[in-house]
């Protein structure tokens, strides 16, 4: 009978995690049933081993045997659903209801307190924080390294473009000269012009002697001249004047006089001819000179009666009209730099060459990439170069850094350290070597001032 009366009941609820312990003292609810008899209830009851407690009894259960009846003690719930437990079910752990806390929750009974239904409790989710500001910092660094690495790659392969253009000149035997002045942070270039059409096959005269000195320490770029008609000590040709070393021994016999007569180390030269200079001033588009009207007319002389021809060109070509702030194009820019008289004679021809270079510096900043084509078809191939290619290669990366250098302008001797003089004939200037060694030592090798707070 009672399993048919169970059959009709609805499925039982969830048995919540602790069965209910009746107290006998409580006031029971009253029954669902057509007769209002009440039941009663046994004062004592026999404590139901937990672990065979599989499930709970429905509210308000009855039959009529005159068994226990088991009630339950809230009856506002919803009793619309049951509360059969799984028969499957694991053995619950025994708990002593009257150690729990007491919660919000909580349904105090007499001296024990019931949990209804109480939530499950999970653990807490730590809360990822995610950095966007780290991972768009990461990705600008990579986007910065990479287009880093491809600059550096178009630079390097234009650099070894214009160096395989260069003409590799061999390096001859050279004397060694003890005690020259010499410097890890310094690195000196002998520039030198010639009036030669092929570098390779001709020596030719050597109408500059320029040396370029970059200074790492100072960050100043030093360009130097030495005036042809210094009277010095050529090694194994006595004493003559400073070009005729180069037209004796070519570039290397020119450095090693240098190096005897100034103590001024230099092992790297470029040798450039005169096509070759004009052809570096057309690529980056000339250079703005001002021009006096005197110098003027010397630079149409010089291009109707030389350069014109060596370009050629008609002879009449490329007059300038008359003095002031010039653009001169390469033929012009050459012409003025091999200007002897007018002004000062030698004393100020070196200084216009020294200002047509500073002038070719300044426009390789803003014209570098520009000046390319022109460079490589038409200028480069007339520069010759003693230096390793790979030497040529770690001098282009210095470019981009010397660029920002400041530049000084020096004269070799110095004004002070010489004396006009007459010798076979020849107008030469003799030269106080010791002093204008100090010089360049004081300059070109100098050191930075310590600072206040160095010596603080």
């Amino acid at each position: 009978m009672n399993e048919l009366q169970n059959a009709d009941l609805p499925r039982p609820r969830k048995k919540p995690e602790q069965d209910y312990l009746y107290d006998p003292e409580e006031e029971l609810p009253e029954l669902r049933r057509t007769d209002t008899k009440r039941f009663p209830v046994q004062e004592t009851q026999q404590e139901v081993p937990q672990s065979t407690l599989r499930f709970r009894k429905p509210e308000h259960y009855f039959d009529d045997t005159e068994e226990d009846i088991y009630y339950d003690p809230e009856p506002e719930e919803d009793f619309s659903y049951g509360a059969y437990e799984a028969y499957d079910a694991p053995e619950l752990e025994q708990e002593n209801v009257s150690d729990r806390p007491m919660k919000k929750n909580h349904v105090k009974s007499g001296k024990q307190s019931i949990q209804k239904n109480p939530p499950k409790k999970s653990a807490p989710k730590k809360s990822k924080k995610k950095s966007h500001g780290g991972g768009i910092l990461k990705r600008l660094i990579r986007k910065i390294l990479i287009l880093a690495m491809i600059l550096f790659g178009i630079y390097s392969a234009i650099a070894l473009l214009l160096i395989s253009k260069l003409e590799k000149l061999p390096r001859a035997s050279r004397t060694v000269t003890s005690g020259t002045l010499d410097a890890g942070y310094v690195q000196n270039i002998l520039l030198i012009g010639t009036d030669a059409r092929d570098i390779t096959t001709e020596r030719g005269r050597s109408d500059t002697v320029l040396l370029l000195s970059l200074n790492s320490m100072t960050e100043k770029m030093y360009l130097t001249s030495f005036m042809r008609d210094a009277y010095v000590e050529i090694p194994g040709y006595g004493s003559n004047k400073l070009n005729a070393a180069y037209s004796y021994g070519g570039a290397e016999l020119l450095m090693d006089t240098l190096e005897q007569n100034y103590q001024i180390s230099v092992d790297d030269y470029l040798c450039v001819s005169f096509m070759g200079f004009a052809g570096i001033i057309d690529a980056f588009g000339g250079v703005e000179i001002d021009v006096s009207d005197a110098e003027a007319q010397a630079v149409n002389e010089i291009l109707q009666s030389e350069v014109n021809a060596l370009a050629g060109d008609d002879i009449m070509a490329d007059f300038l009209e008359k003095g002031g702030k010039c653009l001169l194009n390469g033929k012009q820019a050459l012409s003025y730099a091999r200007i002897r008289y007018v002004g000062n004679a030698d004393f100020e021809r070196t200084s216009r060459q020294r200002e047509v270079m500073t002038q070719i510096f300044q426009n390789v900043k803003s014209k570098a990439v520009t000046a390319v084509p022109e460079l490589v078809s038409s200028a480069l191939p007339h520069v010759g170069a003693n230096m390793s290619t790979m030497d040529l290669y770690f001098l282009s990366l210095k470019a981009p850094l010397a660029a920002s250098y400041e530049i000084e302008q020096l004269q070799i001797p110095a004004d002070g350290t010489y004396t006009p003089a007459n010798i076979d004939g020849q107008s030469v200037l003799q030269v106080d070597c010791s002093a204008n060694t100090q010089i360049l030592k004081d300059t070109i090798y100098a050191l930075p001032e310590p600072t206040e707070y160095a010596n603080s």
